[in-house]
This record gives structure tokens, C-alpha cells and sequence, in this order.
């Protein structure tokens, strides 16, 4: 009996620590991580609309880094996809990043992830970026197309430092 009552608080240490360290991360404030997407209509995204996400992180300025995401069918019609970032710091001062998306290889395969027709592809912008509570982001496609056809959503997701 001796042998059994040394080797159970042994087995119960791992339970306990998982036990504490979910007791204190539940009373955490939520983080400033945030994401949002925007639908595409399916008769394509036209060269002049531009999509308007709204940040919403738990303190009212967050630095970090964006990621971008881009959902597209198999049919889309191009190897790339140009890309331009509007962010607004807290000064006011508007910066421009032109992000590209190689969504194939030489070969035609497609790069993201996906199951049959639909794939998925992320990339990070390569600067860090300011956040202000409520001031949108701005993103636009700058591809040589009156309308691109093919791209289902574009997300936009935010990583605090």
C-alpha cells in the first residue's frame, strides 16, 4: 500500500498542472490577436471595389504583423494575385503594401491548401503594422482585370508582438 500511495501524486501532478494552467488562462483578458473575412459575390470582384475591414482588438492600438488570406476556386484564371493593403495609423498617416500571392507553381499546381476545388493561401505582410481600434483597413486587388473571377474571399488576420 505504501508503494501506491508514493506513485499517485506522481500520476496526479500532470492533471494538476494542466488543471491550474486552464484556471489561469480563463481569467485572462482576451488577447489582441483578430481576424475578419469578406465574401466575394460570385460574379467576380470588380477592379474598383475595395474591401474594408474594421479591427477590433482588445486594446485601442496594437502593434503587430498581418497575414493575409486569399480563398479561390481551381478555375481562377491566373498563377498570381496582386494585392494592395491600406492601413492608417495613429498619426493618420495612410501606408500602402503591395502584396503578391504566387498561387502556382512552373507547373500549374496549385500552392495553398484546399481539397478538390477550393484552396487557401496566406501570407504575411513584411513590415510590422500599428492598429487603431475601429480605423479600416483597406484591400484591393491591382491585377490588369476589369473583373477577377474565381477568388471567393480574401481575409485579413492580425498577430499582436
Amino acid at each position: 500500500m505504501k508503494v501506491f500511495s508514493g506513485i499517485l501524486p506522481l500520476l496526479l501532478m500532470p492533471f494538476t498542472v494542466i488543471l491550474l494552467t486552464a484556471a489561469a488562462v480563463s481569467c485572462s483578458h482576451p488577447g489582441n490577436d483578430w481576424s475578419e473575412y469578406r465574401g466575394l459575390p460570385s460574379e467576380g470582384w470588380c477592379y474598383g471595389d475595395t474591401l474594408r475591414f474594421t479591427p477590433a482588438p482588445y486594446d485601442s492600438i496594437a502593434t503587430g504583423h498581418l497575414m493575409v488570406a486569399i480563398s479561390h476556386e481551381a478555375d481562377f484564371g491566373y498563377s498570381e494575385l496582386w494585392l494592395e493593403v491600406l492601413t492608417t495609423d495613429t498619426d493618420g498617416h495612410v501606408s500602402k503594401d503591395t502584396v503578391s500571392f504566387p498561387l502556382s507553381d512552373n507547373y500549374g499546381r496549385w500552392k495553398g491548401t484546399g481539397l478538390a476545388t477550393h484552396f487557401q493561401m496566406t501570407d504575411t505582410l513584411h513590415r510590422r503594422v500599428t492598429l487603431v481600434k475601429g480605423v479600416p483597413l483597406k484591400v484591393r486587388h491591382i491585377m490588369q482585370a476589369d473583373t477577377l473571377r474565381g477568388i471567393s474571399q480574401v481575409g485579413i488576420f492580425f498577430i499582436p508582438d
